[in-house]
C-alpha cells in the first residue's frame, strides 16, 4: 500500500507520497516509480492495484480543462475519460472490485483543484480541502486535521511532507523518501 495526501489552498494544491511499494510480503522502496505523476496538466496520485494506475500513467488522455465548474468537470469529463482509458486497455474496474483485496484510490489535481477518486469511480471533494488515502492515509489525515487552521502557502509543503513522515512511522506499508509536488491554480 502507500500513503498519499493532498492539501488544496486558494492558490495551489500540494500532493505528497511515500516511496514504498508493497506486494504480498515484498517491500520495495522505489523512487524510480513515483506515486505522483503528471499526465498532461493533471497530477495523479496512485494507490492500490498497479494495473489501472499504469493505464492512466501511460494511456490516459485527460480532457483539457476549460475553466468550467471543477466539480462538474470531474463528473462530466474527467471520470468518463478515465473509464474510457480503462476500457480501451482491457481493464474493467467493476469486475476488478469483485475480487478480494483488489482496488485503487487516486488523488487527482487539475488547475489547482484536488479530488479523491475511489475504486468504484466515485469522486469526493473534501469540505476541508485535505485528503489522505492509502494504508497510512488516516494517520496522515489526522496530522493534517490537527493543523487545519494553520495551513498556508508558506508552510503547506512542510505539513504535507510531515503528514506522510508520521504515517511512515505508524504504518508498516509506508516508507520515505517522500515525493512532493505542487500545482498552482491557473489564471
Amino acid at each position: 500500500m502507500t500513503t498519499l495526501v493532498a492539501v488544496e489552498l486558494d492558490d495551489r494544491v500540494v500532493i505528497a507520497a511515500d516511496s514504498q511499494i508493497t506486494e504480498d510480503n515484498l517491500r520495495t522502496v522505489s523512487t524510480s516509480t513515483p506515486k505522483i505523476i503528471s499526465v498532461g496538466k493533471y497530477l495523479l496520485g496512485i494507490t492500490g492495484d498497479s494495473r489501472p494506475g499504469d493505464i492512466l500513467a501511460y494511456n490516459w488522455s485527460p480532457p483539457k480543462y476549460t475553466g468550467a465548474d471543477p466539480t462538474l468537470w470531474m463528473g462530466k469529463k474527467v471520470l468518463p475519460s478515465i473509464l474510457a482509458a480503462f476500457k480501451e486497455n482491457g481493464y474493467d474496474p467493476y469486475e476488478a472490485v469483485k475480487e478480494k483485496d483488489s482496488g485503487f484510490d487516486y488523488l487527482v489535481a487539475f488547475a489547482g483543484y484536488a479530488y479523491h477518486i475511489a475504486t468504484d469511480l466515485s469522486f469526493i471533494k473534501s469540505d476541508y480541502n485535505i485528503y489522505g488515502i492509502g494504508s497510512g492515509g488516516q494517520f496522515a489525515l489526522g496530522y493534517l486535521y490537527s493543523h487545519l487552521g494553520s495551513l498556508k502557502p508558506s508552510n503547506v509543503e512542510r505539513h504535507a511532507r510531515r503528514a506522510v513522515e508520521i504515517a511512515s512511522v505508524l504504518d508498516v506499508n509506508t516508507c520515505p523518501p517522500i515525493q512532493l509536488v505542487t500545482q498552482y491554480k491557473e489564471g
